[in-house]
């Protein structure tokens, strides 16, 4: 029973220090971007493209604002986009697909000068014309 006791208390042992060594290994986290207000970064758009209204949600006449949180890399291209609250699946899908293609001048850390990722707010309003 004693050499039980013995190879139970070597298992927590090695278990503890494969754990500790593990997330002693774990690179640092890198700085979340910096959230920039609309207006803000609106003014640093320089290509946008417009989303093409969907034929079936035309027909539909389903309309709505879709609102985006749009992260832009150092490069100023568009990384990644969000769907914030709700929206008609087409309708989403469209602002998606136009907004990824959307380029910004690169937002530059005030301190440093080098150019940082940011996240905005994009609202697309689609509205069928009476």
């Amino acid at each position: 029973m004693s050499k039980f006791r013995f190879l139970v208390l070597a298992l927590i042992v090695c278990s503890v220090t494969v754990v500790g060594t593990a997330s002693a290994q774990t690179p640092p986290q890198a700085n979340p971007p910096t959230r920039i207000a609309s207006a803000e970064q609106e003014k640093k758009l320089t290509k946008r493209v417009a989303p093409i209204y969907p034929k079936e949600a035309f027909d539909a006449k389903l309309t709505g604002v879709i609102t985006l949180e749009t992260t832009i890399g150092v490069d100023g291209k568009v990384t990644n986009v969000r769907l914030i609250g709700k929206g008609e699946d087409l309708l989403v899908k469209a602002a998606m697909t136009a907004v990824k293609q959307w380029v910004y001048k690169p937002t530059k850390d005030k301190e440093t000068g080098k150019p940082i990722e940011v996240v905005t707010i994009v609202q697309l309003n689609f509205k069928v014309g009476e």
